[in-house]
């Protein structure tokens, strides 16, 4: 009994020791990297059993940028189902009428289009209305910047989602000090307003001024090689009525009154439909963090789950709702959209791993991105049998969560958000590669 007494004890030392050299050692990294202690959260626990193993500032309420969209993704899912298709469906109303329910697919493209619409007949074309209900017509996140408008990652969205909600756009060179010009290949109802000169450098400026006119996109500065743009469609429903009336007369199908808007009716005939699975959603968000994805996956989940119109405050009680039901105390905490793109959103460390570990055997966290992945494609390739992570990138942000099985076989959930305007993004990054090592070695 006393050997076991010795025993006992002498591993208690030991795992003493191990702490201590643990935590030394993460706060050497964290002096190394001259970014200030206050401005970084760290959780790191136990997956098995919610053991704290290391943590700092991990209740000071931060801003996660993208880890959030482990905490708002979870509820979508555990809604919408992994069987959940979004649909696009045309309808027969009768008296050579359609009726195109739209679903608001974040996947929906223009050639997508021409297929729901092959089964309309060129000579019984009266009219055609579109339903447009399924979500509300808000098309941005509360707290977005308004000067982000033009950044491609954060196209608007709603129900008339179509071709990523994005104009594909070339700006091509000519001959010296004369003026470029631009290839619109999907014919966008956009307008450019070019003054691109030809030169010896590539130096172009784009803006769109809303106030004067919110489609008209004006191109300054020099192109010495062919630049490719992706610009965020301002008017979402404009441009799906543009490629939708294109459709229809490449069909020889030329309407002579304007598209009607109603609600499917239970009288309307079912003809076809185009859909895409929720488990490329799935992927698209946790491996390339697709903002315009989650934000309408967040809407449709609410809506299904409310049996209503869905709205983002829907979809923020939907997850609300779900730490209820799971037992996670969420009062602590801040959501006002789905992607965590908003800097009014606030959550703490120790919630997201709280989080991780009642939801590590969810399902659609499996399509976490590993190292060689995604948004991971360029980090912690070493380890790359031994970590899934979701990544977090905002101006002054740094974030990443995700789940590590530790040299020892161990498995972990950890935690790491860095608020600190000083430090560039990769200082930042290469920070949270350092302490993940660490942990993956020592632990």
């Amino acid at each position: 009994m006393k050997k076991l007494l010795i025993l006992f004890f002498i591993l208690m030392l030991c795992l003493n020791v191990d702490a201590k050299s643990l935590n030394k050692q993460i706060k050497n990294i964290i002096k190394d990297s001259n970014i200030s202690e206050d401005s970084i959260s760290i959780s790191v626990k136990n997956a098995a059993n919610g053991k704290i193993i290391y943590e700092q500032n991990e209740r000071i309420l931060m801003h996660p940028a993208s880890v959030q969209k482990i905490l708002t993704l979870v509820p979508i899912y555990d809604v919408l189902g992994e069987n959940y298709c979004f649909k696009t469906e045309l309808f027969a109303k009768g008296n050579n009428e359609y009726i195109i329910k739209l679903g608001a697919d974040p996947y929906l493209t223009s050639e997508d289009l021409s297929t729901v619409i092959k089964k309309i007949k060129p000579e019984k074309v009266k009219k055609i209305y579109i339903d447009d209900s399924i979500i509300e017509k808000k098309a941005w996140g509360e707290g977005w910047q308004w000067d982000d408008d033009l950044n491609s990652l954060m196209p608007k969205f709603n129900s008339y989602n179509l071709d990523r909600n994005l104009t594909k756009i070339t700006v091509m060179p000519t001959e010296q000090q004369k003026l470029s010009f631009i290839i619109n290949p999907q014919k966008s109802p956009m307008i450019f307003y070019n003054n691109v000169k030809t030169g010896d450098i590539n130096n172009i400026h784009l803006t769109r001024d809303n106030i004067i006119s919110a489609n008209t996109l004006k191109l300054e500065g020099i192109v010495n090689t062919p630049q490719i743009y992706f610009i965020p469609n301002n008017n979402l429903r404009l441009y799906f009525e543009k490629k939708l009336t294109d459709e229809l007369e490449n069909k020889k199908i030329y309407l002579k009154a304007a598209y009607g808007y109603s609600k499917l009716s239970t009288t309307d005939i079912y003809i076809d439909k185009v859909s895409h699975p929720i488990s490329q959603a799935i992927e698209d968000v946790l491996l390339n963090s697709n903002n315009m994805v989650i934000e309408t996956l967040a809407k449709l989940a609410g809506g299904k789950y409310f049996n209503k119109q869905g709205t983002d405050i829907d979809g923020i009680k939907l997850f609300e709702n779900y730490c209820d039901k799971i037992g996670i105390d969420h009062s602590r905490v801040r959501l006002v959209d789905a992607s965590g793109v908003s800097k009014n959103n606030l959550v703490d460390a120790d919630f997201i791993t709280e989080f991780m570990i009642k939801n590590q055997n969810n399902k659609a966290l499996s399509s976490m991105a590993a190292p060689g992945q995604g948004t991971m494609s360029t980090r912690l390739m070493p380890l790359k049998e031994n970590l899934k992570a979701k990544t977090g990138t905002l101006s002054d942000i740094s974030s990443i969560a995700g789940f590590l099985t530790a040299k020892s076989g161990q498995k972990y959930v950890f935690c790491i958000m860095i608020n600190n305007p000083s430090s560039s993004d990769s200082t930042k990054k290469s920070l949270e590669n350092y302490l993940i090592r660490e942990l993956y070695i020592k632990l």
